[in-house]
């Protein structure tokens, strides 16, 4: 029997308003995920990333002897519905852990929420060193994360490009985006202190769609490479066909907001040969197998957004096996203590101090219709 609910009626949130957390034959796990609007593949995948690893699970009997359900609600990729998201699975359908979102936006209030309410809360790809401490480095204990930091991400970009010789750097980030700017800063940072030269640096929207004045000013600098650390594959796509068409030949490299298999088909070659840096996504047989098989189920393109969604459930399983109990407050005692778990994303430990997982870089080329794994970095 198949149990999860993706914004769920209203009989059924007044139905489990009063059931215990962890009450009957049932765990629950939430879900806050942009499932409407334009990053709603996104938040569609990595809600289907929890049930196809939840009906496995409950195949094989489950956990402490319960099934897995899940619940799933639409943050819409805006901070304040994902916090009223994240407060509705707390209070009403009453889970015992929630996976989500992508956006360090969206999980830096959101983290507030989980401590008061001592549920944890596990963010897929929210970068932002805010999403598990406070501006003054103050430890949010329910917040955690699968994916590595703006500041590592960042800084290993910036040592990257000057390994190949490219030593003159510009940078149009999306001031919208705290990840945007973030992840730009540090590579910064790395460009200078490693001998390079940050050229250029410009700004846009999140909502904008032409690029031409910010491109053309970054040409006059003439760098050796463009950083573009946005996350929409359609806005990476336009800037990189809006530079060509101006007749900009320098290299383009990218963060994890480009780990999308839709983006070289939306570039439509404007971003041939070029590079980002992000986790080692389905370049394994276990996470192609999973791919495989989470495709022909859904029918979707394929989002590495489902292979966090996949781990980050394995992982509270594993916590729980360990704390025997699905208690909110053991399931937090034992992600904090993780000294190992090894995922589709593959291996990492985590930090007590921070909550940061310790992880690999990948390294990507686009070739053709294809975003192809090079390297790791390290």
């Amino acid at each position: 029997m198949k149990r999860y609910a993706a914004v769920a009626p209203v009989l059924l949130a007044l139905a489990l308003a009063g059931c215990a957390r962890s009450g009957g034959d049932v765990i629950r796990i939430g879900y806050v995920g942009a499932l409407s609007g334009e990053t709603s593949l996104w938040g569609q995948t990595g809600l289907n990333g929890l049930y196809l690893t939840a009906d496995k699970i409950n195949a094989s009997g489950g956990v402490l002897g319960k099934q897995i359900e899940i619940v799933g609600l639409d943050g819409k990729g805006e901070p304040q519905d994902s916090v009223n998201a994240l407060n509705r699975l707390i209070d009403e359908y009453h889970v015992v852990a929630v996976v989500g979102t992508n956006f360090s936006s969206c999980n830096i209030p959101m983290a507030a929420v989980a401590d008061r309410k001592q549920v944890p809360i596990i963010g897929t790809a929210a970068s932002n060193e805010l999403v598990t401490v406070d501006e003054n480095g103050n430890l949010h204990p329910y917040s955690f994360r699968m994916c590595f930091i703006d500041s590592f991400l960042g800084t290993k970009m910036g040592e990257y490009v000057l390994s190949l010789g490219l030593k003159r750097a510009a940078f149009l980030v999306n001031q919208s985006e705290a990840y945007s700017v973030n992840v730009a800063g540090y590579t910064v940072d790395a460009v200078t202190a490693g001998g390079g030269e940050v050229v250029a640096q410009e700004a846009a929207g999140g909502a904008d769609t032409q690029f031409e004045p910010q491109l053309t000013r970054i040409g006059r600098a003439r760098p050796d490479v463009l950083f573009l650390p946005w996350t929409n594959p359609n806005t990476i796509g336009n800037i990189a066909k809006q530079a060509r068409k101006l007749g900009l030949t320098f290299r383009i490299y990218g963060y994890d907001g480009w780990d999308s298999m839709e983006l070289p088909t939306l570039a439509e070659g404007a971003l041939e040969g070029q590079r980002f840096g992000s986790r080692i996504g389905f370049n394994t047989p276990e996470a192609r197998a999973y791919g495989e098989e989470y495709q022909a189920r859904f029918n979707m393109a394929l989002e590495a957004e489902c292979l966090f969604t996949n781990d980050a459930l394995l992982w509270i399983v594993q916590a729980i096996n360990e704390a025997g109990s699905a208690d909110p407050v053991a399931i937090r005692d034992r992600l904090e203590a993780t000294t190992y778990f090894s995922g589709l994303l593959g291996a990492m430990s985590v930090d007590p101090a921070t909550h940061n997982p310790s992880r690999e870089l990948a390294i990507f080329e686009i070739q053709g219709p294809d975003e192809v794994f090079l390297e790791i970095f390290n």
